[in-house]
């Protein structure tokens, strides 16, 4: 019982970022999510009262595997560069494995306007940024990079690259590896930013 009652709640969520992607934020009912996931409603209403609830537990699997990634880099030995790389590729995996997942970039004004929605949204792309930006202020304190800008310029350098390269798949201006577009963004990033004395290279 237990676990199919996790199923289902998990093929809703699913459904509802499906529908999120593949249409907006403004398609997204009680009546397109029990049709698309063939649910009856009132089966869907066992797990969701509305809408905003259920978006919050969209949310909440936006984030997350934010803590595990963050903790895996914490782990991982070497330099301040390389856990930053290592940061990067987490997340570009992942919305590779699930671009419409990534798609709820494109959705955070509406979602910060959304009262169920915008604590979730504003804590978890804080933790975001703040994280990277401690990552690349400490590259800079350790004289891996050079100080070109602080480490909240650098992560909002990074951040907007993965907003602007989900952006240009859902224009179709880029139909090749999303994976391989921000490995070859932030190496070139790593390139212009490190120091003469690690070579450029990570």
């Amino acid at each position: 019982m237990t676990e199919s009652f996790i199923s289902t709640k998990d093929r809703i969520i699913s459904t509802a970022i499906d529908i999120i992607s593949e249409s907006g934020l403004s398609n997204l009912t009680t009546k397109t999510v029990s049709a698309k996931a063939n649910l009856s409603e009132p089966l869907l209403y066992r797990f969701y009262g509305d809408v905003d609830e259920l978006l919050v537990d969209v949310v909440s699997y936006y984030f997350r595997f934010d803590k595990g990634i963050r903790k895996t880099i914490q782990s991982k030995e070497g330099t301040h560069l390389e856990k930053i790389r290592a940061y990067v590729e987490n997340y570009a995996i992942y919305y590779e494995n699930y671009f419409s997942l990534s798609t709820l970039m494109l959705q955070y004004e509406e979602l910060l306007h959304n009262p169920a929605t915008r604590e979730p949204v504003m804590e978890g792309m804080r933790e975001r940024r703040n994280y990277l930006a401690e990552l690349f202020q400490a590259a800079i304190d350790a004289g891996e990079v050079k100080a070109i800008m602080d480490g909240f310029g650098l992560s909002d350098s990074v951040h907007g690259y993965f907003h602007a390269a989900c952006l240009c798949r859902r224009c179709g201006f880029q139909r090749g590896s999303f994976r391989k577009e921000i490995f070859g963004y932030i190496d070139r990033m790593i390139h212009l930013i490190s120091t003469e004395e690690n070579g450029g290279t990570v």
